[in-house]
């Protein structure tokens, strides 16, 4: 925990001795990322279902808190919470229908509702205006979340990691945590310890969902425009998995070392390239992917703590 608030007190401090937008941008994007593949960590990470769905949380999130404030006027930090309520009883009912798959079915199973998703909405022209987007209107105000400055946005990026990582913490620490790992490591045997499987995977995914949505919403207010491709489209749920697989999934911060190795080198190529080569970044992402499932099974954050804090608590 303390290792926790003095990270973060870096990261808080960091942002006030940067003046650029353009690196502002980045700390941004670093904390949305590390905090969305923190969520998708607590269901897949820690309870060992890898979804490739998650696009479709992060969009209803997105989209949620969006419409309700374009026209009815509700603030964005009401409509994100009602995005959460959304997304996890989504969440909950994919679980009723999917749970019961097992390993990689499972993980095709979400995918396609990920593609579903991704389908209606660029389809759904009278809710989302297809592929033309939503556009919110760029006048400042807290109540609006839209801030006159990146600084806001930064520390509100700051604080949903800070939410995500302290969540994680302590589910790590509690009788759901435990009782996730052990369904993941042998669901038979966590059966037949009298673990409700079931339930607690259904918390489980309540909990990722709703947390993916808030940060979807978050993410929809920096941007100030969504369309499909930006907040629902599959491979964000694809690119959030690598981050964690590659930081260290059943970890604490692995999901944010790994947000924290990416997304620089995505700014890095697309300043440097810009269209000259596209998609080199994702060329990049799966030889650093292979790299890791190679010499680094439990991620890189997974592999530093086994090497040189093996029976820490603190650095989980």
């Amino acid at each position: 925990m303390l290792i926790l608030f003095l990270g973060m007190g870096i990261f808080a401090l960091l942002p006030l001795l940067v003046k650029n937008d353009f690196y502002l941008d980045g700390f941004i994007l670093i904390f949305v990322w590390g905090a969305f593949a923190g969520a998708w960590n607590i269901i897949s990470g820690y309870g060992g279902m890898v979804s490739l769905g998650h696009n479709a949380f992060f969009g209803i999130g997105a989209y949620t808190s969006t419409l309700l404030f374009l026209r009815q006027g509700i603030s964005p930090w009401i409509g994100m919470w009602a995005g959460a309520v959304i997304a996890a009883i989504t969440g909950v009912i994919l679980g009723v229908i999917c749970f019961r798959l097992r390993s990689h079915y499972f993980a095709l199973a979400t995918l396609a509702f990920g593609q579903v998703a991704s389908i209606v909405a660029l389809n759904w022209r009278g809710l989302t205006e297809g592929a033309e987007g939503l556009t919110l209107p760029i006048h400042p105000g807290f109540t609006k979340m839209i801030f006159a400055t990146k600084l806001g946005y930064v520390y509100m990026g700051l604080a949903l990691l800070v939410a995500v990582l302290l969540i994680t913490f302590f589910l790590d620490n509690s009788r759901l945590g435990y009782f996730l790992i052990a369904f993941r490591e042998n669901e038979d045997a966590a059966r037949a310890l009298g673990v409700r499987t079931g339930r607690v995977r259904l918390v489980a995914m309540a909990i990722s969902s709703a947390l993916s949505a808030l940060i979807g919403a978050f993410y929809a207010q920096y941007l100030l425009y969504i369309d499909p491709s930006s907040v629902v489209r599959i491979q964000i749920a694809v690119q959030v998995a690598l981050f964690a697989i590659v930081g260290g999934v059943g970890t604490v911060f692995g999901p944010f070392i790994g947000a924290l190795i990416f997304i620089p080198i995505t700014i890095f190529l697309r300043a440097r390239l810009g269209t000259s080569l596209p998609g080199l970044h994702m060329v990049i992402y799966g030889g650093i992917l292979i790299l890791v499932l190679f010499y680094m099974p439990k991620g890189i954050y997974g592999m530093l703590r086994e090497r040189y804090f093996p029976s820490s608590r603190i650095f989980k």
